[in-house]
């Protein structure tokens, strides 16, 4: 399942075993591991705001920009299906004169698979469109498919630090591990081994790719990559 996943650097940190031995005999081991990923996923924020002394002419320059805008998404490929609403305000204030203003915001928000051709599409797209009162944010982040199965090697890693961690204190102490009587992750909740599927991501098809102009910094730099980093404690029944 792992094949997906786009991993730019594999670092894994042990932690020291925080162990002990108590009345109940019983021994606690910890184990850790982490790991940088290459985000699968971008979201592009698209904040049009339009301000008037009318409300309805703030309300219908909004209106125009924001058709502009779609038209301009539609042009490379991005569809209505793919464009979601993430705030939509109209609100009123008056200044010292005592004349009232409008402003009217809409934010929409774009999410796919990172594309650097489809990224400077869009950015090349805007430019053109000469949209006077929008502004344009962007995150990236990992898909839920490429995270959760990312973490569960990260368990399984850490799993296996734990219980090397708990041999070689029961070696040093000689004792016996006897069996596991509990596993937490973050030390507080238990582990959830369940099956995790990838999701393969089909991006949308960029309109006239040949001619989008590669002029935006990700063509030259990699995004940021994120850290993802799991802890495990088992506590195990010993004898002496």
């Amino acid at each position: 399942m792992l094949k997906y996943i786009v991993i730019s650097c594999l670092t894994l940190l042990s932690l020291n075993a925080v162990s002990q031995s108590n009345n109940n005999n019983e021994l606690v081991a910890e184990g850790s591991s982490r790991i940088k990923v290459k985000p699968d996923l971008v979201t592009f924020t698209l904040t049009v705001e339009k301000t008037d002394t009318i409300e309805k002419n703030a309300i219908v320059g909004l209106n125009m920009e924001i058709e502009k805008l779609v038209k301009s998404l539609n042009e490379i490929g991005i569809d209505n299906k793919m464009i979601k609403i993430s705030d939509y305000n109209i609100s009123s204030s008056q200044n010292e004169n005592e004349k009232k203003k409008y402003n009217a915001i809409n934010v929409l928000k774009v999410e796919f698979g990172i594309d650097i051709k489809l990224i400077n599409s869009l950015y090349n797209e805007i430019q053109e469109a000469d949209l006077k009162d929008l502004n344009l944010s962007f995150e990236t982040k990992l898909s839920d498919s490429l995270e959760n199965a990312t973490r569960f090697k990260l368990v399984q890693y850490s799993i296996e630090e734990a219980k090397a961690n708990a041999n070689n204190i029961a070696n040093t102490l000689h004792v016996k591990l006897l069996r596991v009587k509990q596993v937490h992750k973050f030390a507080d909740q238990p582990v959830d081994m369940d099956k995790v599927e990838m999701a393969k991501f089909t991006p949308p098809k960029i309109v006239n790719d040949n001619d989008v102009l590669i002029n935006t910094s990700f063509a030259k730099f990699q995004v940021e990559d994120i850290e993802l980093e799991e802890r495990i404690t088992i506590v195990y029944q010993i004898s002496d």
